[in-house]
């Protein structure tokens, strides 16, 4: 018999034994690819949000919640123009909705005039500017209405900016935007464009002590400092991978521990035909290692099919697409591998301090 058909065979040999294992770590596995990916793309779409319109940085409220819940009085966009280094501003409200994420730009600043509008080209009040990407996926063109909220608008045209964030969404004037969220002169950030030469974290900086209660996002890494809302999903995350590599190690520890206690004639009889403690330890970490890449398989989906429907279900659904990166699911290996290790650890300690006269006496 083969390596892994011997695995194989002493897996099976408690079938449901094996099953509500991997079962166990199955879930421990889909709790971290979840939490880890939605975390992720937490942080993708804040990179993306700081750099709406082509911006160098964002400037926030301090302390948001999230950063889409920043509300900025949108006057001080002036004083911030004014700044040394500051080359231009753009005020605007990041509006989540039920037809999908709504920008209000102003007319006549920068992130309304890099739109590149390749189909229409209307922008009134009762008018909206569809990104391309959503206008695809919807099958939506200049002429048809749209619903938000409780109005109706007719897209007057079809725009493309290159960044997947701003081209799934939809524009309407900056004002008509405050007047459906009921946030008259509020923004959600003022993205700056800095000048040629000067450094964006050095503008930043100065902007938040020029401006005190006011937040510069340069990079999505920062982004963790100041929005409650990441800090607590990472710290969730951190935990419940702590917890669920614990439950998983014991289980894991169990299950091997009962494998090896029901085998002890057969290690006696292993050993008293020259299989070397080293292999018996391999035996045993292999076999648990298998139970554990079982639970990967499983879990994987369980995580991802986990996210999704999170995301799908959540209030700022389209703010909180996951990102099923490769180190996501690095991690959900590496949980499945250690858990293996973990739980292999007692029961292979136990086999291998097995004497073949003691195993063989055993009744």
């Amino acid at each position: 018999m083969t390596w892994v058909g011997l695995i194989v065979r002493n897996l099976l040999r408690r079938p449901a034994r094996t099953s509500f294992t991997a079962a166990g770590v199955a879930l421990g596995v889909g709790l971290i690819v979840a939490l880890l990916s939605v975390t992720a793309g937490a942080k993708k779409t804040a990179d993306q949000l700081i750099h709406v319109g082509h911006a160098d940085f964002g400037l926030f409220q301090a302390g948001a919640s999230d950063l889409t819940l920043s509300r900025l009085p949108g006057s001080i966009a002036r004083s911030v123009a004014r700044e040394p280094g500051v080359a231009a501003t753009g005020r605007i409200y990041l509006y989540v909705t039920n037809a999908g994420l709504v920008f209000g730009f102003a007319r006549g600043e920068f992130p309304a005039q890099r739109l590149v509008i390749t189909q229409g080209g209307r922008w009134t009040d009762d008018e909206a500017l569809v990104g391309d990407s959503r206008a695809r996926s919807k099958h939506l063109r200049p002429g048809v209405t749209l619903s938000i909220g409780r109005r109706h608008f007719r897209v007057g045209g079809i725009f493309h900016t290159g960044d997947p964030f701003e081209d799934g969404g939809i524009v309407l004037p900056l004002g008509v935007v405050q007047r459906l969220a009921g946030r008259p002169g509020d923004v959600t950030t003022i993205s700056v464009a800095v000048s040629l030469g000067a450094r964006p974290r050095d503008v930043a900086h100065r902007l938040e002590h020029d401006f005190p209660g006011t937040t510069a996002v340069t990079e999505p890494g920062q982004v963790v400092k100041i929005d409650t809302s990441s800090r607590v999903i990472i710290s969730t995350g951190w935990i419940i991978s702590l917890l669920a590599l614990i439950v998983g190690g014991i289980a894991v520890t169990n299950t091997m521990a009962m494998s090896v206690f029901e085998r002890i004639r057969e290690i006696g009889i292993l050993r008293a035909v020259g299989w070397r403690t080293s292999k018996i330890a391999a035996l045993i970490v292999c076999e648990a290692l298998g139970i554990c890449l079982l639970a990967l398989a499983v879990g994987l989906a369980l995580g991802y099919a986990a996210a999704q429907v999170f995301s799908d279900h959540a209030a700022a659904g389209p703010l909180l697409q996951p990102d099923f990166t490769g180190g996501v699911f690095a991690w959900g290996l590496a949980f499945a591998l250690g858990v293996g290790v973990l739980g292999a650890a007692y029961p292979t300690w136990r086999a291998i301090r097995l004497t073949p006269v003691e195993a063989l006496r055993h009744e």
